[in-house]
């Protein structure tokens, strides 16, 4: 290993003095730098891939050590034997440099090599790309990188010196930003354009900082599980599944950023279809259950076409018996994902096709209650929070409410073990609208904002219902509950008004 090392040492030394070619900054350590090592090596991955009649139009692949994921990304490259391709755009994970967006590599380099040559960068696509707001992360987040390089090899054994646009993605790339990159790489897809994703899934142990599942015989296939749920998504071109996926599970797939790029620009300018051809381990290698990283590889056969705009937004309707039931089954899948950071968020939007007033902006509520014996000791509220404003698609402001839901600061924090004995119920709001004064609240039929003196709380419509309160008492515990004097509600304070539809697991089972 040490020969390894000064011997891409004296490489990198060559190249640097011309000033134009990214050396490889991992040769000899994540893959040989023995040119004839690498190709056989290389080859031989490629081998155990199946062939493909169509070349694909993008890639996910793993960038780990060849031993631990070169299996995996050679039955994904396998598919580019014999295509011919004009540009490969490659997407990867900053792991050294955190920023939003985009970073190019810097305005003099021509080149990107490995021990097996050079791969010439598009230069022109890349200054078509270097001022634009979403790509301006710096240059030097592609010193020592590694997520790009390790897929170079692999491509230059299938499809020979393309042209290359490399960018890595910063982890602070929100999805606002990850749909104005993938604006701005429309332009650059085509016929004979491939875009290769570089990422590993799950990073599990200590010294990545997740460690949420058990280090037994069980974890290997749990995390096979997890990683399959969550590359399907990529698979189905579910922009807003996969994020919430990755996100609410708070799962370590490094390229999550990288990837949902890749799938903005596949929704808004392709046309076919996704498949996962491999989803493993690196305990198959190492045996340890201590530190475990998945790989998947994805592929997309079809044709890149031009931009297409979003649809507009419906308006929020009333829920039918059949998206009361998602909406609910959305919940209660955000909080198992989100308290055991398994895949049944995945899996939910697997089986529920989200349209309609799930992508309605709304106003939303999510409530727990407590069930049985514990309702009876404790009380049946358990949590409940939402978003008053109508900022979001429903299917959002529910995720986002079920985890604020989980940690209502008048409880403590819901356990997973928990999730058996509660019940949810959903609260979806109409716009507000302010009264003239209390006068004006219909008890029942409304529910209530009140705001005073910069603070401000909010009752939903139930409440009066289930508590019995009159007027004067409902509005003195709202009060309260906005940390004012009880009789704050009777000068100075402005009221909005909502209505909302309601409903829980206990009706919709019926």
């Amino acid at each position: 290993m040490h020969r390894l090392w000064v011997a891409t040492g004296v490489l990198m030394l060559g190249w640097n003095l011309h000033g134009e070619v990214r050396p490889p900054a991992v040769a000899g350590g994540f893959y040989t730098a023995n040119a004839d090592e690498l190709r056989a090596e290389v080859q031989r991955f490629l081998a155990a891939g199946t062939a493909r009649s169509q070349t694909p139009a993008a890639l996910i692949v793993p960038h780990a050590g060849y031993v631990y994921s070169g299996a995996t990304a050679g039955k994904v490259f396998s598919a580019l034997r014999g295509a011919r391709l004009t540009r490969v755009i490659m997407l990867g994970p900053s792991h050294r440099a955190s920023f939003a967006g985009g970073a190019l590599p810097g305005a003099g380099l021509k080149a990107f090599a490995t021990p097996l040559g050079e791969m010439p960068l598009d230069t022109e696509a890349i200054e078509s790309l270097r001022n634009q707001e979403e790509l301006g992360g710096p240059t030097r987040a592609h010193d020592g990188e590694h997520c790009l390089e390790v897929e170079l090899p692999f491509l230059q054994e299938t499809v020979g010196s393309v042209p290359i646009v490399p960018i890595l993605v910063g982890a602070q790339t929100d999805r606002r930003t990850a749909l104005g990159l993938a604006r701005r790489l429309a332009p650059l897809v085509g016929p004979g354009v491939l875009v290769v994703v570089s990422s590993d899934f799950t990073h599990h142990g200590p010294s990545y900082g997740f460690s949420p599942f058990a280090r037994d015989g069980g974890l290997v296939r749990r995390l096979e599980e997890l990683g399959r749920a969550t590359a399907e998504r990529a698979a189905a071109v579910d922009v807003r599944g996969f994020s919430a996926q990755v996100d609410v599970s708070e799962d370590t797939v490094c390229g999550a950023r990288p990837i949902g790029v890749l799938l903005e620009l596949l929704a808004h300018a392709f046309t076919g279809v996704g498949a996962v051809v491999d989803v493993t381990t690196s305990a198959s290698v190492s045996h340890s259950s201590d530190m475990v990283v998945s790989y998947a590889g994805v592929l997309f056969g079809g044709s890149w076409g031009a931009w297409r705009e979003d649809s507009g937004e419906p308006e929020l309707g009333t829920l039918d018996h059949e998206e009361e039931k998602a909406a609910l089954a959305l919940a209660r899948a955000t909080l198992e994902t989100y308290l055991d950071h398994g895949p049944a968020l995945a899996r939910w939007f697997s089986d529920h096709h989200v349209t309609g007033d799930l992508v309605a902006r709304s106003g939303v509520f999510v409530t727990i209650h407590n069930t049985g014996e514990r309702a009876i000791r404790e009380g049946r509220l358990r949590g409940c929070i939402g978003i008053i404003e109508a900022r979001e698609p429903l299917v959002d402001a529910i995720l986002h409410a079920a985890v604020s839901a989980a940690h209502d600061p008048r409880f403590s924090a819901l356990q997973a073990r928990e999730l058996p004995g509660v019940t949810l119920e959903i609260s979806v709001l109409s716009p507000m609208k302010q009264v003239a004064g209390a006068d004006a609240i219909i008890l029942g039929t409304h529910g209530v904002l009140l705001t005073k003196g910069g603070r401000s709380a909010v009752f939903l419509p139930q409440v009066a219902t289930e508590t019995g309160w009159d007027r004067a008492t409902f509005l003195s515990h709202l009060s309260q509950k906005a940390g004012l004097p009880a009789d704050a509600w009777k000068q100075g304070a402005t009221f909005q008004v909502f209505t909302a539809q309601v409903f829980g697991e206990e009706e919709t089972r019926r």
